[in-house]
């Protein structure tokens, strides 16, 4: 039987209570509502491990906020009346009042940051490079892996000379002649998804099965950066498995689906997060031993071969053949109320506020 009331101790022996954790979500992405959802459920999770946390906002425009509650409850948005901070260099995780903003009471220090950001300014490797010149030690991926799994195509490229299977697809580059759906669908097949090279959440993610839908879908992708992928659109099942570092090495969870409701429907943003959707996962899937088994490897492999840290989740295609396909790899996972992320290591027999103080006792252990 699983409890949080007897907390675990940090490397150093202090127990959590003593260890300040500054909480970073919103952040500048077309992911900044979801980042709100995943820092809630961490919030939660991190008190209820014994932690004290820090609020941190960041609005739209990259303003970071001091946001200590008042209450229990976390905030809907970044308070942009709240105070204008930034981490002193040098200062072992002091925040510091910046731009004139008065320093109400004494701003605290943290002792380690939790970067519950998705995209890019969070899950790409920039935010990271600050915590590690200003000495502060941070959960997740190091800049490197942030910077090689935010871009799509080179994870890709990476996974595939490491003789892991992914989906066949093109690169576009803004610049570059505009290719067609018919020259595409000749190499990578009719059915198509265009999609950013560097954002999640499905957000400029558009299926594409004629020249109308590509262009369209190539308009859409483009919006949100220079480089786009075109992919095969695989028809079967679309699975997911989480990986968490341990001191052991890192494991992996149960294997989750994702049943979009219709053979045909499109996981897409609304489909993903709306209260209404009819898409509904299933943890642990319903796979053969041997087939989850190859997941969970593979998803492992993953994982080290594109040097990730403390946590990520590898997305999967399934096809009608049995053949796999690795998709993508996200090192900065939802952890949003309906994420798989935690449910899968929740079902693994991992609770929330135990992944979590596993990723913090990992981040303070490498320090």
């Amino acid at each position: 039987m699983q409890s949080t009331q007897i907390l675990p101790s940090s490397p150093d022996g202090q127990t959590n209570q003593a260890i300040t954790v500054g909480l970073f979500f919103g952040g500048r992405s077309a992911e900044h509502a979801v980042s709100l959802r995943s820092a809630a459920t961490i919030h939660a999770a991190l008190r209820s491990a014994g932690y004290r946390v820090v609020p941190i906002g960041i609005e739209r425009s990259g303003t970071w906020r001091h946001m200590p509650l008042t209450g229990e409850t976390f905030h809907r948005d970044v308070d942009p009346n709240a105070c204008a901070v930034a981490l002193a260099p040098g200062g072992a995780g002091q925040l510091i009042a910046r731009d004139g903003a008065p320093d109400a009471g004494g701003l605290p220090r943290i002792d380690v940051a939790f970067p519950a950001l998705h995209g890019p300014f969070g899950e790409d490797g920039c935010l990271q490079g600050l915590f590690e010149t200003c000495g502060v030690p941070y959960v997740g991926a190091t800049v490197l892996a942030g910077a090689l799994t935010m871009d799509k195509e080179v994870t890709k490229r990476l996974l595939r000379d490491a003789g892991l299977p992914v989906v066949p697809y093109h690169l576009h580059v803004a610049g570059k002649p505009t290719p067609t759906w018919q020259a595409l669908s000749g190499d990578l097949g009719p059915r198509l998804y265009v999609k950013p090279a560097s954002l999640g959440s499905s957000i400029g993610t558009a299926p594409a099965d004629d020249e109308a839908s590509f262009a369209r879908a190539l308009a859409g992708a483009r919006e949100h950066g220079e480089k786009v992928l075109i992919e095969r659109r695989i028809v079967g099942r679309e699975l997911e498995c989480g990986v968490l570092e341990t001191a052991q090495g890192p494991v992996a969870s149960v294997v989750g689906e994702i049943m979009t409701g219709t053979q045909d429907a499109f996981y897409d943003y609304d489909t993903k997060y709306a209260d209404n959707s009819p898409a509904t996962v299933e943890v642990p899937a319903q796979l053969t031993a041997e087939t989850a088994s190859r997941i969970r490897a593979m998803a492992v492999e993953a994982f080290q071969t594109l040097s990730c840290r403390g946590l990520a989740r590898v997305d999967f295609f399934l096809g009608e053949q049995g053949e796999l396909f690795i998709n993508e790899v996200n090192t900065l996972p939802g952890f949003t109320s309906i994420s798989l992320y935690p449910r899968m290591f929740e079902a693994s027999g991992i609770s929330i506020d135990k992944q979590v103080t596993r990723l913090v006792e990992q981040a303070l252990a490498r320090a």
